[in-house]
């Protein structure tokens, strides 16, 4: 952690610490990724000093379309080693992993294949680390700018679903297969035109059809590679199809999907509802496992979703949140039968309510 001046912020880097006006409630939340408009609401609101994270920000110069030489291929590779004394925490580990896999992306645009040894070697810690750390894992959408969210999203589903497996009994070797997986579920994306990955609106019917093909990318980029798994494959390939058959690319329906697809699927819906994205913000994690619940029984697997839910309600009691009209509370208890509507005790008053009933009041926002 480290206090800079906020005319010295840059675009990126994080805070640690929430950040308070003349109310009781953060302008900014800590673990959020600074943008152009926070910087403009700091400086607004005229606050000289903010703690963010050491070395957090990212440095589009230190992405290379291409290394020369052998030797800066080389030294690339030894770039995205981590060392141990360099992570002081989860929330540092996480973004320096992002910015590992920014690296490798941009040379899969630029048309160098994909070296298994070198994803290994860049995501293999955070994947082994994110369990210890649940309560990060559901805040992880707090972390993702829009402008970086196809690498924060590949390391998210890569740590969520290593978590699911986990929660759902598959072996040390298989958990780490499945984390391997999300990571690379939108490798294929690396094949779509740049144009389209970087629209700030809605895509057209034509854009999001080339947008589908990533999946097929993913599935021909890999096949290649001789250690592949197959669930490794097919859940790349598959991630996008449902246990009804609505899905895409070819339409498969639960039970001839991959028991792994069947998990990226959940992690990939999760954490894309829940991030900010450049057509619209980010929505509440209780609200959007609502939706997911909704849609289970006819498109995801109700196994990955219970896990789900259960991780959301082991490790959020205790959690501040923001409700729709405003206010902040804490969760104070969270009933099995209805995880996404707990009861709640209002900062302000001291009220407690239960969410469950009131049909016109949600969680909003889960805050660290």
């Amino acid at each position: 952690m480290m206090k800079v001046k906020t005319s010295q912020a840059k675009i990126g880097q994080m805070l640690v610490q929430d950040v308070f006006s003349m109310t009781n409630q953060p302008i900014v939340n800590k673990n959020t990724v600074l943008n152009s408009e926070h910087l403009r609401v700091l400086t607004r609101f005229n606050i000289e000093e903010i703690d963010i994270l050491h070395d957090s920000g990212f440095n589009a110069n230190s992405i290379k379309e291409n290394a020369a030489t052998p030797a800066a291929k080389q030294e690339e590779k030894t770039s995205l080693q981590l060392k141990k004394e360099d992570i002081s925490s989860f929330p540092s580990l996480y973004l320096q992993t992002v910015k590992r896999y920014k690296q490798l992306f941009t040379n899969w645009q630029s048309g160098s294949p994909l070296d298994m040894l070198e994803v290994r070697q860049a995501v293999l810690q955070v994947l082994e680390e994110g369990s210890n750390f649940p309560r990060e894992i559901l805040l992880l959408h707090h972390y993702a700018t829009s402008a970086d969210y196809i690498y924060h999203h590949a390391i998210s589903v890569g740590i969520l679903s290593t978590f699911l497996a986990k929660k759902l009994n598959y072996s040390n070797g298989d958990c780490i297969q499945i984390g391997l997986a999300g990571v690379l579920s939108d490798c294929g994306m690396a094949k779509v035109q740049p144009s389209i990955l970087k629209k700030s609106g809605a895509l057209s019917p034509a854009e999001f059809d080339e947008v589908k093909k990533h999946t097929i990318h993913g599935y021909n980029m890999l096949k290649k590679i001789p250690s592949i798994k197959e669930g490794v494959l097919l859940g790349v390939l598959q991630h996008h199809e449902r246990e009804d058959g609505s899905g895409y690319p070819l339409k498969v329906q639960g039970s001839k999907l991959h028991p792994f697809s069947k998990i990226l699927a959940v992690a990939d819906v999760y954490l894309a509802m829940t991030a900010e994205r450049p057509y619209r913000s980010k929505q509440s994690p209780f609200k959007v496992l609502e939706m997911m619940m909704k849609d289970q029984f006819g498109k995801f697997d109700h196994q990955v979703i219970r896990a789900l839910l259960s991780g959301l309600s082991t490790f959020s009691t205790g959690s501040r949140v923001k409700l729709t009209n405003h206010e902040v509370a804490e969760i104070v208890f969270i009933e099995e039968s209805q995880p996404t509507r707990p009861m709640v005790k209002l900062d302000s008053t001291g009220e407690f309510i239960a969410l469950k009933t009131r049909n016109d009041l949600f969680i909003e926002e889960l805050l660290s």
